[in-house]
């Protein structure tokens, strides 16, 4: 589709702008383009379906399949450091016990801790090797595929969480109602998802480089199709009959951040980092990463 005719993939509307990056993969230009009205950011071309599902190798799943944090799911000695008990404890407040289905739950360190907690979990992963490593490891019970393809009962699940996963899946608008008729009603769907492109630096470089004609290439495999920010998130969830609960911006401290690109660049971001971290932690804006619990309308 070209840029004259083309709307965007979440709303439909055809009020978009170019914004000043992008991804050159398999010698492809994927530029960023953001919705006037929704204000998601969004690749175009995206990759094809087959590319998407090649990504997402078991190299991957060593390296930066958490966007940025460090560990790998084949690591015994990481495991242990991937069963977010905090997260646990928060799911816990809505219901302590019931069906649990984790979206995206690569080698199912989480989804261990869940079972081990007393919930009846289920699993959903794009890569087959994960998948299988979830099944031995942990003897859990996913779907390799991705949610459509699982073909879950209605009304089956009371809680459903993807943590670091809307932003790589193609359709968002499909995925979000699957999950609607999976979930029963008064369930509850846990998002945790980077914003980078909500920060300060990323703010002011897209107008620095609109300004100086110039585009910013990702260095990355396309791994990230959307890229969200709370206006955009608000839209989507409520279009699609869930009601938010909670959506709480947080930020990485300056020593955690990813650095990648120019020497320039790698200290511009970290010198934008530390007032951000301030207007973050005090005001709850330009957040690069967000927590929304949301719950499906009774």
């Amino acid at each position: 589709m070209s840029e004259n005719n083309l709307l965007c993939p979440v709303c439909g509307c055809g009020s978009l702008s170019v914004k000043p990056f992008g991804y050159l993969f398999k010698n492809r230009w994927l530029g960023a383009v953001e919705c006037k009205k929704c204000k998601i950011i969004f690749i175009n071309p995206q990759p094809t379906g087959q590319e998407i599902i090649s990504l997402y190798s078991k190299e991957y799943f060593e390296h930066d399949f958490r966007c940025g944090h460090t560990g790998s799911y084949f690591d015994e000695s990481a495991l242990a450091k991937l069963g977010e008990d905090a997260l646990l404890e928060q799911f816990k407040k809505f219901k302590d016990r019931g069906m649990f289905l984790e979206i995206g739950c690569a080698g199912g360190a989480f989804l261990n801790t869940l079972q081990k907690a007393g919930y009846n979990v289920n699993g959903v992963e794009y890569s087959s090797e994960a998948a299988q490593f979830a099944r031995e490891r942990f003897n859990l019970n996913i779907h390799t595929g991705d949610i459509s393809s699982a073909k879950y009962a209605d009304n089956m699940f009371d809680l459903v969480y993807m943590g670091d996963v809307l932003e790589h899946l193609p359709d968002p608008n499909v995925s979000l109602s699957e999950i609607h008729r999976i979930m029963k009603p008064g369930g509850v769907l846990g998002i945790r998802c980077p914003m980078q492109t909500n920060t300060l630096y990323s703010r002011i470089g897209f107008t620095a480089y609109s300004i100086l004609g110039k585009k910013a290439t990702v260095h990355l495999p396309p791994y990230h199709l959307f890229e969200y920010r709370p206006k955009s998130f608000k839209y989507l969830l409520n279009s699609h009959r869930f009601k938010i609960e909670s959506l709480n911006q947080t930020i990485m401290p300056v020593s955690e951040i990813s650095l990648r690109g120019s020497a320039l660049q790698k200290l511009m971001k970290k010198m934008f980092q530390y007032p951000n971290v301030f207007l973050t932690r005090t005001l709850k804006i330009f957040g690069d990463r967000v927590e929304i619990f949301a719950s499906k309308e009774k």
